[in-house]
């Protein structure tokens, strides 16, 4: 029953308090009954039992702080409770010694089992405690009972301890979420600074990659144009040099065709120049475009992202293309900065012209959907082509279904 112990239980700062106000329970009983047990008719009687219930209690209590199982760990919280009852039983109207060790028991109930067990078990120990407080009988001995007075001020005294200790069961979980939450928010900013380092250096050796290949390109279209029509020129140049002036209608006419050669050569390199400056930026778009988002977001923050794009070929036009960049990057960004998920999947279908687009992750969701700027434009973009949207919680994490119109 105790072979699932885990390091993380030295780690909970609420489990150790609850060992060590145990232990200090323990011993503060030990100290009162060796001081108060002359004084009860069957303390003599008593004495070594009481020691050997003690001993028994603080065991259950180091089991209960290595127990993992939370049925095994109520099993023993009642076991408990009852080596606290026997422990009680002899001692009569002297609650005092009872009370502590029920407060302890109080205080391992609320912090080793979670809401709303610990609640339901609390209120079953509760009633129980009270109403074992009634006349005893031991070693032929009739003993008193607590007075009322007693009991209501251990009653109150008991609730007071209850609503503290699931107070601080609850403030500590939120301090945990929110520690989690911190951690995941350190590593992803380490994770899209390290994106953002790779980005720049990729970009800038693409950028002098481009410059390198535009060179030689550049290169190539001088030597095709300019540098072939230069060398015709010179040897019929130097062809014309040679020629005398017997022969002078031949030297004009490769004058003439070296001056119609340098022409075409003239225009071809305007016409390469003319290339060079009209052409256009090869523009990703459509599914690539959403497959290049997707990959980059995925690489800069772990996340599995897988796309489904069903009977979608491809999309209608610029804005469309916009819109759904834009709704994919803000659904990622959402699921991510305030789901803290670890999935997401984006699904596509065209059903009577219309293209629903799916975003669904397994994050923590929202208590409440807040129209921010990135929302708000969501919204505002896909309205403004007749489109919808829904916003939603799901059992299982956060879904965002859009429909736009194709027409």
């Amino acid at each position: 029953m105790i072979k699932n112990i885990s390091s993380d239980k030295f780690n909970n700062p609420l489990h150790i308090s609850a060992l060590v106000l145990s232990v200090i329970s323990h011993l503060v009983s030990l100290i009162l009954f060796s001081l108060y047990y002359l004084k009860i008719e069957i303390g003599h009687y008593f004495l070594w039992q009481f020691y050997a219930f003690i001993l028994v209690s603080i065991i259950i209590s180091l089991i209960l702080f290595f127990i993992q199982e939370t049925s095994t760990k109520v099993i023993f919280i009642f076991l408990h409770y009852l080596v606290l009852f026997l422990i009680g039983y002899p001692l009569g109207n002297y609650i005092g010694i009872e009370l502590i060790l029920y407060s302890s028991l109080i205080i391992e109930t609320s912090f080793y089992l979670s809401s709303p067990g610990n609640m339901m078990v609390q209120s079953i120990i509760f009633f129980l405690f009270m109403f074992s407080q009634g006349e005893v009988s031991a070693w032929q001995k009739n003993i008193e009972r607590v007075s009322l007075h007693d009991l209501t001020a251990t009653a109150v005294y008991s609730l007071i301890i209850i609503v503290i200790s699931l107070m601080l069961k609850k403030y500590s979980k939120n301090c945990t979420e929110k520690t989690k939450r911190i951690v995941h928010l350190d590593s992803a900013i380490t994770q899209l600074t390290d994106a953002n380092i790779g980005f720049q250096s990729y970009v800038k050796t693409l950028e002098i990659q481009t410059l390198i290949e535009e060179r030689k390109r550049v290169s190539r279209e001088i030597h095709d144009t300019v540098g072939y029509v230069l060398t015709n020129i010179i040897m019929m140049m130097e062809d014309a040099a040679l020629l005398t002036d017997e022969k002078k209608i031949k030297r004009n006419e490769i004058l003439f065709t070296a001056r119609n050669q340098a022409q075409k050569g003239l225009e071809e390199t305007r016409a390469a120049l003319r290339h060079l400056r009209n052409e256009t930026i090869v523009k990703t778009y459509g599914i690539n475009m959403i497959e290049e988002l997707v990959s980059v977001f995925q690489q800069a923050t772990g996340i599995d992202i897988k796309v489904e794009y069903g009977n979608l070929s491809g999309f209608t036009n610029d804005r469309i293309d916009a819109i759904i960049f834009r709704t994919i990057q803000e659904g990622m960004t959402n699921a991510f900065r305030h789901g803290m998920a670890t999935i997401i999947r984006i699904n596509f279908w065209i059903t009577k012209k219309t293209l629903r687009v799916s975003i669904h992750d397994n994050g923590i969701g929202s208590k409440e959907i807040v129209d921010g700027i990135g929302v708000a434009g969501m919204r505002e973009r896909i309205y403004s082509i007749g489109g919808n949207i829904d916003i939603r919680n799901v059992d299982d994490g956060f879904k965002i279904d859009v429909e736009i119109p194709l027409e």
